[in-house]
């Protein structure tokens, strides 16, 4: 499945309307806030259909997991918008990932728990927000054009004397030549995971943090709440990946409106069955756009031509760092 979704759910009690654009969101938010109820509207539609007292308008078929042979039920059913409650247990298990990995399905997941398993971004964990009867969806997590999420307090980039990244091949080499230039020090924590456990390591440390923010999405509550008992501070930073850093600076130069045009709704090619993430199509599609070029692009070493001064400063430009 390609594309943005429009989905409104309704019946004479509550009506909810919201978008959806990737193939993994989650919906947070404590009890009371809505979210069983939009659950039950949608399982009520799928075992009794218009018998429920339930419409559903959306342009793909939107079902509730609710058969206890879950696998049989996934493997059963493509093409659709699959809603799944908070106590399913197997949701965090890998054999759950395993087996929506090559799904064409779109997945929203109501659950109050971060799930490692699953690699979904920071953009699309979601709370509900009511006001009489109508009902939507809204970013949990804040964010300003330079891709910084935070809390309302926090040192600026400027202020940090240290880059920890997520990566440890290629976007660690590049930030490493950048802080090489500008007197700064680069780390990597080489795993998403890892970024939790080094900033409670280093608690003094100014830092900037760089990730993936297109798989990010299981980290960042326990990053940002580490903020209260570190005397350092940070700043967490999430690009979708490096490589969409890459293709963002405009430094490639080859299908230049196709590439604008992908950065601008990505939704519309980044296919769920193909992708499990935003992050694995970003390199994919670099990968082949700058296959037999100068530009040639590797994830395990970086090729030279993007770490000349130039090329550093516009891919840098995307960033809060002068």
């Amino acid at each position: 499945m390609k594309g943005t979704h429009t989905i409104s759910v309704a019946n004479r009690d509550a009506k909810y309307r919201f978008e959806l654009k990737r193939n993994i969101t989650f919906v947070r938010g404590d009890s009371g806030t809505g979210k069983t109820t939009l659950f039950n509207m949608i399982s009520d539609f799928t075992r009794l259909g218009n018998a429920s007292g339930v419409s559903i308008s959306c342009d793909k078929k939107c079902v509730a997991l609710v058969d206890i042979e879950w696998k049989n039920q996934l493997e059963n059913t493509q093409d659709s918008i699959v809603f799944i409650d908070e106590g399913f247990e197997a949701v965090a298990s890998d054999e759950f990932a395993r087996t929506i990995r090559a799904s064409d399905n779109y997945y929203v997941i109501f659950n109050r728990e971060s799930l490692p398993n699953l690699p979904y971004s920071v953009e699309e964990i979601y709370e509900i927000r009511s006001s009489g009867r109508e009902h939507k969806l809204v970013p949990k997590y804040k964010h300003n054009s330079k891709h910084v999420f935070y809390p309302e307090k926090r040192i600026k980039a400027e202020n940090c004397n240290l880059v920890l990244t997520e990566d440890y091949k290629s976007g660690y080499y590049f930030f490493e030549k950048y802080c090489s230039k500008n007197e700064l020090k680069c780390v990597s924590a080489k795993s998403k995971t890892s970024i939790f456990k080094w900033l409670k390591e280093h608690i003094n440390e100014n830092v900037l943090v760089i990730a993936d923010g297109a798989a990010f999405g299981s980290e960042i509550d326990k990053i940002i709440q580490l903020e209260q008992v570190r005397n350092g501070q940070f700043v967490i930073c999430l690009p979708e990946s490096f490589e969409w850093l890459i293709l963002k600076s405009g430094i490639i130069p080859q299908d230049r409106n196709k590439t604008l045009n992908m950065l601008d709704n990505p939704s519309e090619y980044v296919d769920s069955a193909s992708f499990f993430s935003w992050e694995q199509f970003f390199l994919s599609y670099l990968i082949e756009l700058t296959n037999n070029t100068v530009f040639k692009y590797s994830k395990n070493k970086i090729n030279d031509v993007y770490t000349n001064d130039e090329n550093i400063q516009k891919i840098i430009s995307e960033l809060p760092m002068e």
